[in-house]
């Protein structure tokens, strides 16, 4: 078995459900059609990763018949669990440790709004973690789009008290890795779509 996996941490694609801050600019099917192709996109990028990483979907839906149904499109070197419940910090250090409780030493997970996201990119992110504890991919708006974690607990990073979707939460993050004495890494800075003028800014990516 590799040591080295990755996590796609998305909502099922329903409209309604996902990318609501896109509306009203767009219809709710609209928002939705643009985080289908995110994710599609994505998910067709893992297909080269699958060759070195073994690769995992981290899902939160909530109609049960789309769940089933989009669950069932996916391919077969993707395996998926759902998300916890609780805060988005708790949902991702859950899914890094599920996965790191099946022996992958180094882990990586990405959200599904990134399409300039691309397969070197998560490749160096994980190998920049044989010298570094965590890697991060900063987002213009703050945050970050990718938490990478060689062997470490990932909880008191994103498990803890952290205004999630604000501006700080980039700069929260790093100081508690700083105040632990963690090695760490920063990625190249990319734009996560969250509004209309962000989708406007990657159009190129998201096409259809």
């Amino acid at each position: 078995m590799n040591n080295s996996a990755y996590i796609i941490f998305s909502k099922v694609p329903e409209p309604g459900y996902v990318k609501t801050r896109l509306e009203p600019d767009l219809t709710a099917i609209e928002a939705a059609r643009i985080q289908s192709i995110m994710l599609a996109r994505l998910v067709s990028l893992s297909q080269k990763l699958a060759k070195t990483m073994t690769i995992f979907l981290a899902y939160q839906g909530h109609d049960l018949t789309q769940t089933q149904s989009f669950l069932a499109s996916l391919p077969d070197w993707i395996q998926v669990f759902p998300q916890d419940e609780g805060t988005l910090g708790l949902k991702m250090s859950h899914a890094i440790q599920r996965v790191q409780d099946q022996g992958y030493q180094k882990v990586i997970l990405t959200g599904s709004d990134i399409p300039q996201l691309t397969v070197a990119m998560i490749e160096s992110a994980t190998q920049a973690l044989g010298q570094n504890d965590v890697v991060l991919g900063p987002t213009f708006d703050g945050g970050y789009y990718l938490f990478g974690t060689s062997g470490c607990d990932a909880a008191p990073f994103l498990n803890t008290d952290i205004s999630w979707s604000t501006a700080s939460v980039l700069e929260a993050t790093v100081q508690l890795l700083q105040e632990s004495n963690q090695q760490f890494q920063l990625m190249p800075t990319l734009l996560d779509v969250d509004f209309k003028a962000d989708a406007d800014q990657v159009a190129e990516f998201i096409k259809g």
